[in-house]
C-alpha cells in the first residue's frame, strides 16, 4: 500500500514559486509584476547562466583600460579604438557561441521547451539578457575611459560616444549571429557561422568602400565605427544608417525567432 503524505497533491494544490528564493539581483526586482512569472524565471535562468560572461568581459575590459590609459603608449583616442574594436568582435562571439548550441549539445533544449511559455519568449529571454550584458560591459568601459582620461587629450564625452558606436555595431553583429546560429547543434558549428558573418560583412564593407556603393554602406554594422572619423571619404548619413541597420536587425530577429520556434524539426 502506498502512503499519502499529509499535503494535498491534487490539481488545486498551491502553485510553486518559480522564482528562486535566494538573493536576487536588483535588476530583476524591478521587473514589472505584470510580466508572467515563468518569463521572469527564464530571464533569471539566462542571467545566472551568462553572468560569467558579463564578469569576464567586464574584468578584462577594465584591465585593458587601466593598463593602456595609464601607460599611454598611444593617444587616448587610439587606445579607445583598440579596446572598443576588440570588444566589438569578442563580446558578441562570447555570448553567441553557446547561447543556442549549448542547449542543443547538452540536450537541455527539450526541458526548456516544457516550460509553459511560448517559444518566442524563450528566444527573447536569451536575446535580451545577452544584449543587456554586452551593453553593461560597453557602458562600464566607457565610463572608466572617461574617468581615467579626464579630458586630457579629447573633449569630455568623446571617448564615451566613440566606445558607444562600437557597442552598437557589436549588438548588430550579435543579432546577425542569432539568425545564423540558432539551429546549430554544437559550439563548433556556431563558431563557423560566426566567422562567416564577421568575414562576410568585412568583405561587404571593403567592397562598398572601394567601389563607392553608398546604398550597401548603410547596411554594414561596421560603419558605426566611422561615425567619428573626420575624413569626408568616410562620411555616412547617420539617419539612413540607423534606419537601414535597424530594419535589417528586425528582419534578422524575425528569422531567428522563427527558426528557433521550428527547432524541433532539426533535432
Amino acid at each position: 500500500m502506498f502512503k499519502h503524505s499529509g499535503k494535498t497533491q491534487g490539481c488545486h494544490s498551491e502553485r510553486p514559486n518559480v522564482i528562486p528564493n535566494g538573493v536576487r539581483n536588483l535588476f530583476f526586482s524591478k521587473i514589472p509584476y505584470f510580466a508572467p512569472a515563468v518569463f521572469r524565471h527564464l530571464l533569471w535562468k539566462e542571467w545566472r547562466e551568462n553572468l560569467w560572461k558579463l564578469t569576464f568581459g567586464g574584468a578584462v575590459s577594465a584591465a585593458f583600460v587601466l593598463l593602456l590609459f595609464r601607460i599611454r603608449l598611444f593617444p587616448d583616442s587610439q587606445n579607445c579604438i583598440m579596446i572598443s574594436f576588440v570588444q566589438m568582435l569578442a563580446l558578441p562571439v562570447i555570448y553567441a557561441l553557446d547561447i543556442f548550441s549549448g542547449e542543443m549539445s547538452n540536450r537541455t533544449i527539450h526541458l526548456l521547451f516544457k516550460f509553459p511559455v511560448p517559444r518566442w519568449k524563450i528566444f527573447f529571454s536569451k536575446y535580451l539578457i545577452s544584449i543587456g550584458g554586452m551593453a553593461i560591459v560597453f557602458f562600464i568601459s566607457s565610463l572608466l575611459m572617461e574617468l581615467v582620461a579626464q579630458g586630457r587629450e579629447t573633449d569630455t564625452g568623446f571617448l564615451l560616444k566613440l566606445n558607444t558606436s562600437f557597442g552598437v555595431a557589436a549588438l548588430l553583429l550579435f543579432t546577425w549571429f542569432c539568425a545564423f546560429d540558432v539551429q546549430n547543434r554544437s559550439e563548433g558549428e556556431s563558431l563557423i557561422a560566426i566567422i562567416v558573418v564577421i568575414i562576410g560583412w568585412g568583405a561587404v564593407f571593403l567592397w562598398a568602400g572601394v567601389c563607392n556603393v553608398k546604398w550597401a554602406m548603410h547596411f554594414v554594422p561596421y560603419n558605426y565605427i566611422t561615425i567619428h572619423v573626420p575624413e569626408k571619404s568616410f562620411h555616412i548619413d547617420l539617419i539612413r544608417l540607423i534606419l537601414s541597420t535597424g530594419f535589417a536587425a528586425i528582419i534578422n530577429l524575425v528569422i531567428a525567432c522563427y527558426r528557433f520556434v521550428k527547432i524541433r524539426r532539426v533535432l
